[in-house]
């Protein structure tokens, strides 16, 4: 039976709005290595994808009470392993939650010492964000960390270089639900860490460095999302793990 002329109109928009949300989820796929040139990824041995059958959810920024905690919390009720990508000033200040994460299971990475953006920093002093952040990351965490993102997934010629040296491959990732937005929702964030298929790598934060807005701090969206992402994901037939080394 056709729908009544008069629900044409609501029929309609319910169409473009699926159609816009699936759009939205292709669209923030790939953003992190968008510009990268075939020459800073190959100097950088960057890499951006899981195992196969595999989705791995990563969490940037932290750790920090009252968000990264509640994120442990939920992965620990849904049995999801994850990787943590933290910065150095905040594993500095919080190193009980940072060895929180790796005594409940997840891999530790690092992610600078403060979070700058790295195309406007001289070597030098990326050199330094990087290298002390790590090995601040390390001491806090009492072992060895063998994983790096870069802040923004951002490499510049000089940090390609400065990461091929020191055995740094930088992870970057291939699904963005972009819940560093101020304003995000649930709903949003979980469409779009849904779409995540065999291999993909996803961009979430357990808290935000440098928000764009106080309301960004909120990382209760993200935390309401992961229930639904991690069904979805099951329900693929897709497991979730820690990224390897």
């Amino acid at each position: 039976m056709s729908a009544p002329s008069w629900a044409a109109p609501a029929v309609g928009r319910a169409a473009r709005a699926a159609a816009l949300a699936a759009r939205a989820a292709r669209s923030a796929k790939h953003r992190a290595y968008v510009g990268l040139t075939a020459a800073e990824h190959v100097v950088a041995s960057a890499r951006w994808r899981a195992s196969p059958g595999c989705v791995a959810l990563t969490f940037d920024d932290g750790p920090h009470p009252g968000s990264t905690d509640l994120v442990l919390d939920v992965l620990g009720e849904l049995g999801v392993r994850a990787t943590f990508f933290c910065t150095g000033a905040n594993a500095r200040a919080h190193p009980g939650l940072l060895r929180r994460i790796a005594a409940e299971g997840h891999a530790v990475g690092s992610h600078s010492r403060t979070h700058p953006t790295p195309n406007e920093l001289g070597a030098r002093v990326l050199a330094d964000e990087y290298l002390g952040g790590h090995a601040e990351v390390e001491q806090a965490l009492g072992a060895p960390v063998t994983l790096f993102r870069p802040p923004h997934g951002q490499l510049t010629p000089a940090s390609s270089l400065l990461l091929r040296t020191r055995r740094m491959p930088p992870w970057l990732w291939t699904v963005d639900p972009r819940d560093w937005v101020p304003g995000t929702t649930a709903a949003h964030v979980a469409a779009v860490g849904s779409s995540a298929r065999s291999g993909d790598v996803v961009l979430m934060h357990d808290w935000v460095e440098q928000p764009e807005a106080p309301e960004a701090l909120d990382r209760s969206a993200t935390i309401a999302a992961l229930p639904a992402i991690v069904r979805s994901l099951r329900s693929a037939g897709l497991t979730l793990g820690r990224l390897p080394a």
